[in-house]
């Protein structure tokens, strides 16, 4: 599945395997500690979603958001979003700051436009988090607003390369699950991750 050239909201889940220190433009140095990060953002201007999460899963030569220094170190998983034609960014920031589970590692990630907050659009789960949970967050507490999802295998532009240690990262995660015939067969990660 293509992402839409669409304006919208979207949900980049990424995932670290290892502890890692990373200079954050800035906001400054910080720990990136093992597990998942939800990054929150928004997608309006010129070729909407498939730009914006084009260049995030691209090259991150060119940093230019905050989430384009942490997938320096973070495996993007999946994307949740939703072509709503209204700016949902700051509600569903909301929505994972309140949510149990998630916690806010580095203030002000993201959302340092919003100058007199402490808030942030970056979020922390030791496990996964499941996108039917989000689902029926989405349908509980906003009227007509329906969110899809996509593999990051689906959205990358057919060009991208993998990040430097992917190989290792995928290995590293096959290894701890046990999984290396998987691993040789290229399958591990995408079938382990929908369960």
């Amino acid at each position: 599945m293509d992402l839409p050239e669409d304006k919208g909201t979207y949900v980049l889940i990424a995932s670290v395997l290892q502890m890692k220190r990373i200079e954050i433009g800035r906001l400054g140095l910080f720990d990136i500690i093992p597990g998942y990060y939800a990054y929150v953002g928004s997608a309006f201007g010129s070729g909407g979603l498939r730009a914006r999460l084009g260049h995030h899963l691209e090259s991150t030569a060119d940093r230019h958001w905050h989430i384009d220094y942490l997938l320096q170190v973070a495996q993007p998983v999946e994307i949740w979003y939703t072509t709503a034609d209204r700016k949902l960014e700051y509600h569903w920031a909301e929505l994972l700051e309140k949510a149990p589970g998630f916690r806010i590692p580095i203030a002000r990630f993201g959302s340092s436009d919003y100058h007199r907050t402490r808030s942030s659009h970056l979020f922390y789960s030791k496990r996964r988090p499941p996108f039917r949970w989000f689902q029926q967050q989405l349908t509980a507490q906003f009227e007509g607003i329906h969110a899809e999802r996509c593999g990051v295998a689906d959205a990358a532009p057919d060009a991208q390369k993998p990040p430097p240690g992917h190989l290792q990262n995928r290995r590293e995660m096959c290894r701890r699950r046990g999984k290396r015939a998987l691993l040789l067969s290229g399958k591990c990660g995408r079938l382990d991750f929908d369960r």
